[in-house]
């Protein structure tokens, strides 16, 4: 299974979203209690601003979360460690652990 793709496709393949899924257990929005089959894989770095498409660049993101990082201007980061930092419009910033495991086998 990939966990990289690199800039070869924007979109996510089900191998690659799988991993992102076992990895994040459901929306890392910090907060959000949505499970996996409810998310999204999001681009961390936007694929637009040259971000790819590998698993050190996707989190999974409920439809709401989603909009609120693209249409919204709530930043994203996805640290080395799996932990997921949000700041929002206003500069309030609130974190994330994984829910599952942040390395995962291939």
């Amino acid at each position: 299974m990939p966990v990289s793709l690199g800039r070869a496709t924007r979109l996510v393949p089900p191998a690659l979203r799988k991993q992102v899924a076992l990895r994040d257990g459901g929306c890392r929005y910090p907060g959000c209690p949505r499970g996996a089959a409810f998310c999204e894989a999001h681009h961390v770095r936007f694929w637009r601003d040259g971000g790819g498409t590998d698993l050190g660049n996707l989190v999974l993101l409920c439809r709401y979360h989603h909009h609120l990082v693209h249409d919204r201007g709530h930043d994203l980061r996805l640290h080395a460690d799996g932990g997921v930092t949000a700041t929002r419009r206003d500069g309030r910033t609130v974190s994330s652990k994984p829910r599952g495991p942040t390395v995962v086998a291939v």
